[in-house]
């Protein structure tokens, strides 16, 4: 077991605060987040490390582990950026809200974050790691999880426990909810969605460029998912259509087995098809103009 330095202590109200933003010495009125024991600020020395140390001269090893857990979920919390699955792989996220020690029935979690309508759960791996038993609870609730492993490190400042918590080496998926939501999404269109008629290799009249557009614009179009050769489902009306818990299925998707959010499906479409478009419409026009000359 790793003994780490007491960055992370609580003040006289109760609040988490850091080593170097209290008074030096007893003057810091802080107490142990562990045991509850009071604690002397040792911030001023240019060479050793600043760090709190108990009264009593008992730093045990679980009030130190306790101390870095707690300064890890603050950080965080400030940062409001957390590592998230994505398609298999972890990404970082700004956060619309987080919140420490959420209460959700059955579990609590470290952190639990809501970016762009979609939750996620963060722990932090200092002494135990999520068991089997938590994991089970945590896919029940459908919620993307992740642990970050703090565990075998020394850590000797704020910047150094955040520089590890950004480190995607450092981070294990616990739970990816994507893999569920693709293939609920491809559920709802199929039943749902508009069903278009594949004609002359596209679609005469898609909702989306109303215009004529090839087969292959629906293929990666985050609106869309193939029935079959013949047909195209289209979800751009969706959203009118479903009940809310359904509408985020069909908006954070794109049919590539790729999770978006909202804000990426939209520029994701725009950079992916907006000249595509423009020059279907061109066509379309032209075409539509040679039709009624030849008429």
């Amino acid at each position: 077991m790793t003994k780490h330095y007491i960055l992370q202590a609580l003040n006289a109200d109760g609040k988490s605060v850091y080593i170097d933003d209290v008074p030096n010495g007893k003057n810091c009125a802080c107490t142990c987040a562990e045991c509850g024991g009071k604690l002397i600020a040792k911030n001023k020395g240019r060479i050793k490390v600043h760090h709190f140390a108990h009264e009593s001269g008992n730093d045990s090893i679980r009030c130190s582990q306790t101390a870095l857990h707690l300064l890890a979920k603050e950080i965080i919390a400030e940062e409001k950026r957390i590592p998230i699955p994505r398609n298999g792989q972890i990404d970082f996220h700004q956060t619309d809200s987080i919140e420490q020690e959420k209460f959700m029935g059955d579990i609590v979690t470290d952190l639990y974050a809501n970016c762009e309508n979609r939750p996620y759960i963060v722990e932090i791996l200092v002494t135990h790691e999520v068991d089997e038993e938590k994991l089970q609870k945590i896919m029940q609730h459908k919620i993307s999880a992740v642990e970050i492993d703090l565990s075998d490190k020394t850590f000797e400042s704020k910047e150094d426990v955040k520089v590890a918590i950004y480190n995607p080496q450092n981070i294990k998926i616990l739970y990816d909810d994507d893999t569920r939501l693709i293939s609920e999404r491809k559920e709802i269109l199929l039943n749902y969605g508009l069903k278009l008629k594949v004609a002359r290799g596209g679609i005469v009249g898609c909702p989306y460029a109303r215009a004529y557009v090839p087969q292959e614009f629906c293929r990666e179009c985050v609106f869309c998912c193939k029935e079959d050769s013949e047909n195209i489902r289209c979800g751009i009306s969706l959203p009118l259509l479903l009940k809310p818990e359904l509408q985020n299925t069909t908006n954070i998707l794109v049919n590539q087995n790729k999770v978006m959010f909202p804000s990426e499906a939209k520029q994701y479409n725009e950079s992916h098809f907006g000249w595509k478009m423009r020059q279907a419409v061109k066509h379309g026009i032209m075409a539509q103009m040679m039709f009624s000359r030849r008429w």
